[in-house]
């Protein structure tokens, strides 16, 4: 992941101090390259065990790994074209605008990628795949998103629950038990009803797979297997657009992992595709009738 993205997902999770590094960082950031630990704490106001502190919280060795990250992170900026570089503005024309939206969302999916480690994929893999039964948790945008996996994952034959009623929700969380799966979806990890839901479940002895921003956050800390997504909103005008884009990312890949561990998978999407293909041939046909 890069070191600005890291530092945006991060800076709601800091603490004051760290957070006048952070914003000094993502503001200034050619500033740094001649800057030794020491001048950059003088400069900011802070101290020089501070910095280094810092640094070692974004999992790196120490201030030096810090910088030459930084550096990486500006030179990977400079290769992408000049007009996706910057906010979305009014005074954009159509092609500049879908430049920005789609180089924005290509960082998004890479950051997002880059934060999920395969072991924790294939844990949250491993879940799904054997749960008796999975419920799907989330409200708004996140519970589409959870739809969207869960019509997937019923290709396959699993038993999805699913319902964006969070009332719903938590009366099927009441019923699961051990051997059973929460898929739990907020992009904060602070919505109280997929809190409620998570917590019910875990009470009933199911397990949770939450989807959250990449940061310390309540639902996080109930999961037993955490996967992230990096998106930085600010210049997008977006309604949450990168976050729902790096969410389908993540929820598509579980969802191809599963399928290519499923031996019947094949033969399921095959029936599926026949089952549907008769809707088709009876729509051809009655157009057809009725010209």
């Amino acid at each position: 992941m890069g070191s600005i993205a890291k530092i945006r997902a991060m800076r709601d999770s800091m603490s004051n101090h760290e957070r006048r590094i952070a914003d000094f960082l993502l503001e200034n950031v050619e500033e740094i390259r001649g800057r030794s630990s020491k001048a950059l704490a003088d400069r900011i106001g802070v101290s020089q065990s501070s910095v280094v502190k810092f640094s070692q919280k974004l999992g790196y060795r120490g201030y030096s790994d810090l910088k030459l990250a930084l550096s990486e992170s500006l030179a990977r900026t400079a290769l992408l074209p000049k007009a996706i570089h910057g906010d979305i503005a009014i005074g954009d024309s159509v092609t500049t605008v879908a430049q920005k939206l789609i180089a924005r969302k290509t960082v998004s999916l890479n950051e997002s990628l880059a934060v999920n480690p395969e072991e924790q994929l294939l844990k949250a893999v491993a879940l799904l795949a054997g749960a008796g039964r999975i419920l799907m948790a989330g409200v708004g945008a996140s519970s589409l998103v959870g739809k969207d996996l869960a019509f997937k994952l019923m290709k396959l034959g699993k038993p999805v629950l699913v319902e964006s009623d969070t009332h719903v929700q938590m009366a099927n969380a009441a019923t699961l038990g051990a051997g059973d799966v929460i898929f739990a979806i907020s992009e904060s990890g602070q919505t109280r009803e997929v809190l409620r839901v998570a917590e019910t479940g875990l009470a009933q002895g199911a397990e949770v797979v939450s989807l959250t921003s990449f940061s310390r956050n309540p639902l996080e800390g109930l999961a037993g297997v955490s996967l992230f997504c990096v998106a930085d909103e600010a210049g997008t005008r977006s309604s949450s657009i990168l976050a729902r884009t790096a969410q389908l990312m993540v929820t598509d890949l579980l969802f191809l992992l599963i399928s290519q561990r499923d031996e019947k998978a094949k033969e399921l999407f095959e029936r599926s595709r026949e089952a549907v293909a008769v809707f088709r041939e009876q729509d051809h046909s009655y157009k057809s009738r009725n010209g």
